[in-house]
């Protein structure tokens, strides 16, 4: 029994299973490939009775590939079943012009359809006489187009090899890989030079293993040469700063051999960025007319797309400078709207936003600068302002300014993001956790001095713009908010904490935590604990804010302490300063250096002996 065999050719995965699967069921062996020269190799090895192939395979698209099939002896007995998945007349006109010999739109429903036609096409070639199987290189395969087509089917060949490689226009190693690759199969050269004049000089060489290195060295010098007759701006170019790569073909030669031939195939030189082409052979092989039309076609097609691949990798260097540039300071999707052109994160003239402000300033430094040498300390706070900027960046803030050892920064401006005071705590809490383990070895630090940071965070409206003068502005936040974050950070030294935030970070908090499409956000921030403190007025402000300590550590406190304080603090606020100093008493002996409980208990002293007019449970504060 005669086995029945079919090549899908095919470049989707799906499809190709697809009917395969179909076509195995139905007692066909079925095998598959991938592009138009991988069909070729197959159709001329396996011998199929049918070939189905798609509109849009890749290297040689259906219609040309139907057309080649035709064509070549060896398999115009070979039945053919153009498919597409569009099903217009325009589709069914190329495939008849192609001289295929049915037309197929695949689909789960019709599969008995694609049975009929297999069976009816290869009937028509039931008496075909098969050719010797035979395995065929893609140089053969070339060849065999070229033969059969001539230059105008060549050309269509090239034009779209190099049309693919464009997918690459990124890869400048990559492209010259390719067009290596393109040549070889024009002209068996034993080297091949590429040169491009690029700001530093590319150089890419591949050459036969059977080749001398002295020989290879004279054929690089050769190539300089001739590339600076032609570049008159690289007259004066030291090949020592050039960028070298050499590609060795391994041959199993151990006979060294001389070079003979020598031809160059330059570009345009009015071109931005030309190149030029060398090869070489060290046979009695003289390139014919032919091939050096084909190289000059070659060279032509090829020039525009090393054009666009050295302007885009110019463009990528240029926005990788940017970013570097601006990675210290900004979130990465504020650094690719600035390197899109969109100047409008950083052009605002004046408008309110809603911002959460972080102000973290290094406890006592001026006493760590005085006893240490500058440029140490320059060091240091280089190292402590990236480790602080990177966490603040991670979650979405941007720094706004450093001052002295302060660092002010920003999250809801230039960029926005859901829960702007939520993501500033999140960013505190791992800040704190980093400042505990930071390395201050290079320093001198004083024994009643340990290294630690003030956070404050508010979050509120200021006032957002490009503020300065003509030669010099910057993008930042002004107004009433962003004093009451730096009011706020200073009372960390008065509690005693680390982190102090206002009840408007605190709700952003909560809102946040119960929003459940912000799950995956949640699952990976920071684990803290929130202290409600006090009741306070800043300097220069009637309006009360709610404090609150936010620490790392959910051990810091014990729980009678935690109780006592709280029943402490809200005896206060009501003005029962009586009730508030017995609580706060307990609190003092449960956490005796906890700066918070003594704070609010010599404020009850003081109230017991002389009760504060009007009081509404906040205090006034009169200094910073």
């Amino acid at each position: 029994m005669k086995i029945k065999k079919v090549l899908i050719a095919n470049d989707s995965t799906l499809i190709t299973d697809l009917l395969k699967s179909f076509l195995q069921d139905e007692g066909w062996v079925v095998e598959s490939s991938k592009d138009g020269i991988d069909t070729l190799k197959k159709l001329f090895e396996d011998q199929p009775d049918c070939l189905i192939v798609s509109t849009e395979l890749p290297v040689i698209n259906g219609y040309d590939l139907t057309h080649i099939v035709k064509a070549i002896d060896d398999l115009k007995n070979t039945a053919v079943i153009i498919t597409s998945n569009e099903q217009g007349n325009d589709a069914r006109f190329w495939s008849e012009n192609s001289k295929s010999d049915a037309f197929y739109v695949p689909s789960a429903d019709n599969l008995n359809t694609l049975t009929t036609l297999v069976e009816k096409t290869t009937e028509r070639f039931s008496n075909r006489t098969r050719i010797q199987s035979k395995k065929m290189t893609e140089t053969e395969i070339i060849a065999l187009i070229t033969s059969t087509f001539g230059e105008e089917l060549y050309e269509l060949y090239m034009t779209r090899e190099v049309f693919n490689v464009e997918n690459y226009v990124w890869d400048l190693e990559h492209l010259l890989s390719q067009m290596a690759r393109s040549i070889g199969n024009i002209y068996n050269y034993d080297v091949l030079g590429i040169i491009v004049n690029e700001d530093k000089v590319d150089e890419y060489y591949d050459r036969s293993d059977s080749i001398a290195k002295s020989d290879f060295q004279d054929f690089r010098n050769i190539c300089q040469t001739d590339f600076i007759k032609r570049i008159s701006s690289r007259k004066d170019f030291n090949w020592l700063n050039s960028n070298f790569s050499e590609t060795v073909i391994e041959q199993f030669n151990p006979k060294k051999e001389k070079l003979r031939n020598y031809n160059i195939f330059p570009v345009d030189t009015t071109k931005k960025y030309p190149f030029t082409i060398h090869v070489a052979t060290s046979g009695n092989n003289p390139m014919s007319t032919t091939i050096q039309k084909r190289l000059d076609f070659l060279t032509d097609i090829y020039a525009p797309v090393f054009e666009k691949t050295i302007t885009f990798n110019k463009s990528i260097t240029s926005e990788m400078k940017i970013k570097n540039a601006f990675s210290r300071f900004l979130p990465p999707k504020v650094i690719e709207r600035i390197v899109e052109g969109d100047t409008s994160v950083t052009s605002s003239v004046g408008e309110q936003r809603k911002v959460a402000i972080l102000m973290a300033d290094i406890r006592g430094f001026t006493a760590i600068a005085e006893i240490n040498q500058p440029d140490k300390v320059v060091t240091f706070l280089n190292q402590y302002f990236s480790l602080m900027g990177n966490i603040i960046r991670k979650h979405g803030g941007t720094i706004d300014k450093f001052m002295g050892d302060e660092i002010m920064a920003l999250f809801g401006v230039p960029e926005s993001y859901k829960y702007n005071g939520y993501r500033a705590a999140n960013a505190a809490a791992e800040m704190l956790k980093e400042i505990e383990k930071i390395d201050t070895s290079s320093l001198l630090i004083p024994d009643n001095l340990p290294f630690k940071v003030g956070i404050g965070i508010h979050y509120g409206l200021p006032i957002a713009g490009t503020i300065g003068s003509e030669d010099k502005k910057e993008y930042t936040v002004i107004g009433d908010d962003v004093n009451l974050a730096s009011r706020i950070e200073d009372l960390t030294k008065l509690y005693g904490t680390s982190i102090l935030i206002t009840d408007a970070v605190k709700k952003d908090i909560e809102s946040a935590e119960a929003d459940m499409e912000f799950g995956r956000y949640l699952a990976k921030h920071e684990s803290y604990n929130l202290r409600y403190l006090d009741n306070v007025k800043v300097k220069g402000k009637s309006i009360p804010v709610q404090i609150f300590e936010l620490y790392n550590n959910k051990d810091k406190y014990s729980e009678n302490f935690n109780e006592n304080f709280s029943k402490g603090l809200y005896q206060y606020l009501v003005g029962n300063f009586n009730g508030a100093q017995d609580y706060l008493r307990i609190a003092k002996v449960l956490a005796p250096k906890d700066k918070a409980t003594l704070v609010l208990l010599e404020r009850c002293k003081k109230f017991i002996k002389q009760r504060p007019q009007n009081w509404d449970g906040a205090i006034t504060l009169t200094t910073k």
